[in-house]
């Protein structure tokens, strides 16, 4: 019902998963609107508050995935979720991560632009870019890469 309004370019989920009012890391849930983190779902949780101020309704919990729809409170089972339910904990098989430096197609990310696997940097938080360099060239290492 309100997936057209679900906003792909700005989420991100590598940010701690805690609620941006409260700091809470309980029963966490990513406005798919906005890409802020709320806690609940309840009436007087700070989600469902987000979800009526602001008219955005479509939120899926950080840690099992399920995708509500708020303040209805009801849980939205479509495929079209699928991409970004993935992308809240991707896995890799041996074969996948082997491949990775055979591969000569670029990937895609939510937002629709390609990329080539394992060429992305970090989120620059407060001049973080210094540690951006020093994974960025640890990740070019294979034997090291593969490990973890």
């Amino acid at each position: 019902p309100y997936l057209d309004t679900i906003n792909r370019p700005i989420l991100d989920f590598d940010f701690q998963k805690v609620c941006s009012i409260t700091l809470s890391n309980l029963n966490v849930y990513a406005c798919l609107v906005c890409g802020k983190y709320f806690q609940g779902r309840g009436k007087q949780t700070t989600a469902y508050l987000h979800s009526v101020q602001l008219s955005h309704h479509v939120f899926i919990n950080l840690d099992t995935h399920k995708v509500y729809c708020l303040p209805d409170n009801y849980e939205v089972v479509d495929p079209s979720l699928r991409d970004i339910q993935y992308v809240l904990d991707p896995t890799y098989t041996a074969a996948e991560i082997s491949a990775l430096d055979a591969r000569t197609t670029k990937a895609r990310a939510l937002d629709g632009s390609q990329y080539w696997p394992g060429l992305i940097g970090m989120n620059n938080i407060k001049a973080n870019d210094y540690l951006n360099c020093v994974v960025q060239a640890l990740s070019h290492v294979p034997p090291l890469r593969n490990f973890f």
